[in-house]
């Protein structure tokens, strides 16, 4: 999945900023940051963002002075991250939104050729002689008794 970060209080007549995430992504002000926010209230490098082990969006914070919030709570930990919720950095506030597959400035997704796939082999029939049909030995509730 593509996640996307849109910068939700910008100042009137300012235009609207927002970054495609290539995770994992630290969040900052300082130059090193994947998303460089310069803003004073973040911290050089504030929090990271990555994918959690079923795919879905994580925040961790970086010990950052003023804190990174979720939805309006403070995190501690790390926390998951859906489209929709607020991410508050500071004084910045950021939405998440799903980026889909054909968002400008994503590589194409690498299409898996089913060319190189083999066959089914198919299995011959068995031969049943007349002979084997017409020997019965045991009735099929005779083969408990032994």
């Amino acid at each position: 999945m593509y996640y996307r970060l849109v910068r939700i209080n910008t100042a009137q007549g300012g235009n609207a900023q927002s970054w495609v995430l290539e995770l994992p992504a630290i969040v900052g002000r300082g130059q090193e940051a994947a998303v460089c926010i310069d803003d004073e209230s973040i911290s050089r490098l504030h929090c990271q963002l990555l994918l959690g082990p079923d795919e879905c969006l994580v925040v961790r914070d970086h010990g950052s002075t003023n804190g990174t919030y979720v939805n309006g709570d403070r995190i501690t930990q790390t926390h998951s991250l859906v489209p929709g919720d607020a991410l508050q950095l500071g004084s910045v506030t950021l939405m998440v939104e799903y980026a889909s597959d054909t968002d400008p400035g994503r590589p194409p997704n690498k299409r898996v050729s089913t060319a190189t796939t083999q066959p089914m082999r198919t299995i011959p029939k068995p031969i049943v002689r007349q002979e084997a049909v017409n020997q019965s030995t045991k009735r099929w509730w005779e083969f408990w008794k032994d």
